[in-house]
């Protein structure tokens, strides 16, 4: 009998492991399976990379099925998740932003934070061309992650000592606020 209980508690844990069960409505990132991910980023796949941004979309679809997410893409090369939905307006190249956010490469060394600091307030045309696309896709209040490939940061230059050349960007991104630019 105790077997039994021990084989049901083993059964149930492991089925609820691999549901696709964290939704982008209860705050939390959207996981699929393994084989939902394989199946649905396999087609974007390079098979013979010949250029950097070959080898950053092979690298991010590489993340993105070793963390399980279950992202969208843009044309641009940006995989996002939006892991709660803002309200009211998506802001465009007219506003000022006000943010946190958590940067880290795709190996998860963190890079930059507001975290403990005051939210990040700054004219989102003048931000690198990954925030100026990225950003738009949220509205005021919402959380999303963002993966963006080299060229769309700091590209072959990378950012003195702190961002080094064609890295791929994570940012975890809480869209707080947004006003006019002056």
């Amino acid at each position: 009998m105790k077997n039994i209980f021990l084989f049901l508690f083993i059964l149930i844990f492991n089925s609820c492991d691999r549901e696709s069960s964290i939704t982008s409505n209860n705050n939390l990132i959207k996981r699929l399976s393994e084989d939902q991910v394989i199946n649905k980023v396999m087609n974007q796949f390079i098979s013979e990379p010949s250029n950097q941004d070959d080898i950053d979309r092979n690298l991010i679809l590489n993340h993105i099925i070793d963390k399980k997410l279950d992202m969208e893409s843009t044309p641009e090369g940006i995989y996002f998740q939006i892991t709660k939905e803002g309200i009211g307006n998506h802001p465009d190249l007219k506003n000022t932003i006000i943010t946190n956010y958590r940067g880290t490469f795709l190996d998860g060394n963190l890079f930059d934070s507001t975290q403990g600091k005051k939210p990040f307030t700054y004219p989102l045309n003048r931000m690198n061309d990954g925030w100026k696309k990225a950003i738009p896709l949220m509205k005021s209040g919402g959380k999303a992650i963002f993966i963006m490939p080299s060229k769309l940061c700091y590209g072959e230059k990378g950012f003195g000592d702190l961002i080094p050349p064609n890295s791929i960007l994570k940012f975890e991104i809480e869209l707080i606020g947004i006003k006019r630019t002056k």
